[in-house]
């Protein structure tokens, strides 16, 4: 994926600020991120609203599995193909990683992947979609709803949409609390991670992120404790094609791999997997080349009879006990003679 320098700055900007400006209808909101404290309270109502939910009849996640699995939602063939399909996934992320010297062949592996995983999420909804009326889901709304009141503004006076939280509950424009609601799930979900991905690897960010490595100053001028879950996507990302520029030349992959996300997981996927089987190689190599030690392989030791080792050593003749050794044999001849 490929950003705009505006786009670039726009996300930036919501990602260091902690705040997203959005337009719904006539009115203008502002959204900012919930702080530490602020989700304590809503960790607390989640609980409340949990045990509230159990008592008026609905059914953990946990009590749903077990339903799902015992009234087979998703049948015995559909398990089987469900198997298959992820299976056929695996193999061709696998093939994908092979092909990444011809555009044509990648595009083409790309639609299959993108195929074989629609068809799992087909599947996989029908379970899914049972878990929504679970008591752990309701909990989850209660905890959604607060949040979005207690950090939805009025954009020119910056106070709170609705005073208090009975009345957002109450609100009768049914349609705006809605989108309020919904716009506010997609900014405290985070930026989607193609787009992360594209502003880690942005010069305009990457200037930034290099300058804090070598002077310690804080990514987002903030400590780790209250980053938000953009600030934590992008550190991650940041990090991960930092190692990827760090590489040694004949390793790393070329710039339209590393600008292509599935094409870049392949290639670094198969490059691990081939690091990783050459150290064992190496290991096993290692293993099986051990047979007697030599007491001058690396350096001098002492080992006396005693020691179990002993017997194993191979001791090594130094040269000048060897040259002593013949002179003595040449004299013991010379004096026969």
């Amino acid at each position: 994926m490929d950003l705009t320098h505006e786009e670039v700055e726009k996300y930036l900007e919501q990602i260091c600020s902690r705040v997203k400006i959005v337009g719904i209808g006539d009115k203008t909101v502002l959204f900012k991120f919930p702080s530490v404290y602020t989700m304590m309270k809503a960790r607390r109502i989640y609980e409340q609203e949990y045990k509230n939910s159990l008592k008026e009849g609905l059914i953990s996640v946990d009590d749903m599995r077990k339903i799902v699995k015992d009234r087979k939602i998703i049948s015995d063939s559909e398990q089987k193909n469900l198997s298959s399909l992820k299976s056929k996934l695996e193999a061709q992320k696998i093939l994908l990683a092979k092909t990444l010297k011809v555009k044509a062949n990648q595009e083409r592996i790309k639609t299959i992947i993108h195929e074989l995983e629609s068809k799992i999420r087909t599947i996989e909804y029908k379970e899914n979609s049972k878990f929504s009326m679970t008591a752990e889901m309701k909990a989850e709304e209660a905890k959604l709803l607060y949040l979005c009141w207690s950090h939805c503004y009025n954009f020119e006076t910056e106070e709170l949409c609705w005073i208090e939280y009975k009345n957002f509950l109450e609100e009768k424009d049914l349609v705006f609390r809605e989108k309020i609601i919904s716009e506010f799930i997609l900014f405290y979900g985070g930026i989607p991670t193609p787009q992360i991905r594209a502003i880690s690897r942005n010069n305009l960010w990457r200037i930034r992120y290099v300058t804090s490595l070598k002077t310690s100053e804080p990514l987002f001028g903030v400590p780790t404790s209250e980053y938000t879950n953009d600030m934590l996507n992008l550190a991650y990302w940041s990090h991960y094609y930092q190692n990827i520029y760090e590489m040694m030349p004949e390793d790393q992959p070329n710039e339209l791999i590393i600008e292509d996300d599935e094409a870049l997981d392949a290639y670094l996927n198969d490059y691990y997997k081939e690091h990783m089987q050459d150290v064992a190689a190496r290991k096993s190599k290692k293993s099986l080349g051990r047979g007697k030690l030599s007491a001058f392989d690396n350096q001098e030791v002492i080992v006396t009879k005693s020691n179990e080792l002993y017997e194993d050593i191979e001791y090594d003749k130094p040269r000048e006990s060897q040259v002593i050794k013949d002179r003595n044999l040449i004299n013991k001849r010379t004096r026969r003679g």
